[in-house]
């Protein structure tokens, strides 16, 4: 039994489960069931069936949650060496760390900086987790799905299930959508990345309400991706947002400005020269990039949909570019490069020989070398 494939698959596998049985978790219900297992470990030290069923679910949940990868430990954790690593008395101990993460994570409110945390990532935690659930009951991880299915079980999950119709950021529809979209693009980079949706656009809200809900979120995704390295939040608007790329420019514009009046760090990146380079968009002291699509795009545009009637704004913090080693200072260039080429050898030319400021890529024109899009000029005076 290969237990990285078995930690892939079953991620899958309690993401279809909770959708189809009514127990998604957000964090916490998440961390109420590590309570209420922890509770039963107190005992005699030993999990029930129930109880480790609860455990291998709400683990694997919440590694497919937050994008865990599966680790090396897990090829090594069952060898007769390395057993002693993940015995039922490192249960407790892991899952007061979880608790603690994921308590964070749900605690996090808007402030002028992004709250930071010792606790290690859920990535690390659900690993170990699985690993001395599969070394105490290699029987139970081969039936894991059948003993998530007993009544009483999923009674208890479905207890503390989060409500379907709040917002949770891979549970919603934008990220739903958006990450079916993510194989289309030539981006290099992309299908390795993890991400976030934002909440949805309610047409019979006002701009402000709309904008301060997709800024919670975002708030929330910037903390979260520092630690779980993430890469990107998407942000879904309706259609007609982007009918043509004057309306795609000043829509640009609205939401940039939206959420800098409410910017917890109070930035000024707009009362600056933003056409010049060097300049970056900031927020909660993060500097931030930002990639538009829009229905106006034809199919064969690197920045059209792909095929869904929606807008989009795909926005990257700048501390996630920086991480990724082909995207140090002197890969930098190369890699960019490498993407443009990608691009352009399936028909999707895009340039930036015209395109110096960053400012200048957000929007992009219907041709490569035609003029920068100015979206700034569509700010509110």
């Amino acid at each position: 039994m290969n237990l990285m494939k078995v930690f892939l698959v079953g991620k899958r596998e309690s993401d279809a489960f909770a959708q189809e049985h009514g127990c998604e978790l957000d964090d916490a219900g998440t961390v109420a069931i590590l309570e209420r297992v922890k509770r039963g470990l107190a005992a005699d030290g030993r999990p029930s069936s129930r109880d480790l069923a609860l455990l291998s679910f709400v683990t694997l949940l919440s590694a497919q949650r937050y994008f865990a990868h599966s680790e090396r430990l897990l090829k090594t954790c069952r060898e007769s060496e390395h057993t002693g690593d993940y015995g039922l008395e490192t249960l407790v101990p892991l899952i007061d760390e979880l608790c603690e993460t994921l308590s964070f994570y749900a605690g996090i409110a808007m402030a002028e900086r992004l709250p930071l945390s010792d606790s290690a990532s859920v990535e690390v935690l659900t690993n170990r987790l699985f690993a001395a659930i599969a070394v105490h009951d290699p029987e139970h991880v081969r039936r894991m799905v059948a003993d998530w299915q007993d009544q009483e079980t999923l009674a208890i999950l479905q207890s503390v299930a989060r409500d379907p119709a709040g917002y949770e950021p891979v549970f919603c529809p934008t990220f739903r959508q958006f990450v079916t979209a993510v194989p289309q693009t030539y981006c290099i980079f992309a299908p390795q990345g993890k991400y976030w949706g934002a909440d949805e656009w309610h047409e019979n809200e006002s701009l402000e309400d709309n904008v301060a809900r997709f800024a919670r979120g975002l708030f929330r995704f910037l903390a979260v991706a520092k630690k779980e390295k993430f890469k990107g939040f998407a942000a879904r608007l309706p259609a007609s947002m982007s009918d043509s790329i004057e309306r795609l420019a000043e829509t640009t514009a609205t939401l940039l400005a939206g959420l800098n009046r409410i910017d917890p760090a109070s930035s000024l990146c707009l009362e600056q020269p933003i056409g010049e380079e060097g300049w970056k968009f900031e927020w909660a002291g993060e500097t931030i990039f930002l990639t538009a699509f829009g229905t106006c795009y034809p199919e064969k545009h690197p920045r059209n949909p792909h095929g869904f009637d929606y807008t989009y704004f795909f926005i990257q913090p700048d501390f996630v570019l920086r991480a990724h080693p082909m995207m140090s200072d002197e890969n930098e260039a190369k890699t960019r490069a490498r993407i443009l080429a990608n691009f352009n050898k399936h028909g999707m030319s895009f340039s930036n020989e015209n395109k110096r400021a960053e400012s200048e890529r957000y929007v992009r024109p219907m041709e490569a070398m035609d003029p920068p899009i100015r979206w700034w000029d569509y700010l509110p005076q």
